[in-house]
């Protein structure tokens, strides 16, 4: 939810600074413009961190990336190639090709030598390594095999997890929890993360809510 109110503020942003910079004479790159708009106050601002419970805010400069508190002062270095939000008190990094997790102080929790790191949600953070997905801890010490074609973020101690059989993208979705055991079978087309004990998926033919059991919640409150 944060993150998708972000994205929405940043997007309403942009276009409106990028209507005004179509307005006037400008020497200024892309990559700059963005940077403006990225580390512009009215982007990320305090209020919006407040009422999300944001601590630090994401910052450009020179297309590196580092973080601001909501008064807007540097708190650690653009110094990365790519930086998420943080999550849990920690942000996955990435430096040159290889990423890496660092807390808010900046200082690295794993070093940088995953060719891909996810944010932390429930105490995981998924990895891959020869085109699999699995998950390590907060220490980088390996939690659930690299065994999936995709996986989502964990979200009440379940996660999306899918596996293609050799065609990309057309798997079958189910969940996993944060032992790696599948506690709902992979048979959607479409599963989303876990909300207040429910999810939203996609069978064969319709979307339908289940709860943690997989059971289809729809299906139950039409008995009654």
């Amino acid at each position: 939810m944060k993150l998708t109110i972000i994205f929405g503020l940043l997007i309403l942003t942009t276009i409106g600074l990028l209507v005004a910079c179509n307005n006037r004479p400008t020497d200024k790159s892309d990559k700059e413009i963005f940077e403006e708009i990225l580390n512009d106050p009215r982007v990320n601002s305090k209020e919006v961190g407040e009422r999300e419970g944001i601590k630090y805010f994401q910052v450009k400069k020179n297309g590196k990336t580092g973080f601001r508190d909501l008064d807007g002062n540097i708190v650690i270095e653009p110094i990365y190639d790519m930086a998420e939000m943080f999550s849990e008190g920690f942000s996955a990094v990435r430096i040159g090709d290889k990423w890496g997790l660092i807390d808010e102080s900046g200082k690295y929790i794993i070093e940088p030598r995953f060719e891909y790191l996810g944010s932390i949600h429930d105490g995981l953070a998924s990895f891959r390594t020869n085109d699999k997905y699995g998950f390590v801890d907060v220490t980088g010490q390996e939690k659930i095999k690299p065994e999936f074609d995709w996986v989502d973020e964990f979200s009440e101690g379940l996660c999306v997890v899918r596996n293609d059989n050799g065609k990309i993208g057309y798997g079958k979705n189910g969940y996993i929890d944060t032992t790696g055991k599948l506690v709902i079978d992979c048979k959607f087309k479409y599963a989303g993360k876990f909300e207040n004990g429910i999810a939203k998926v996609q069978d064969d033919k319709n979307f339908l809510t289940i709860d943690k059991m997989g059971n289809n919640i729809d299906t139950e409150n039409n008995k009654n």
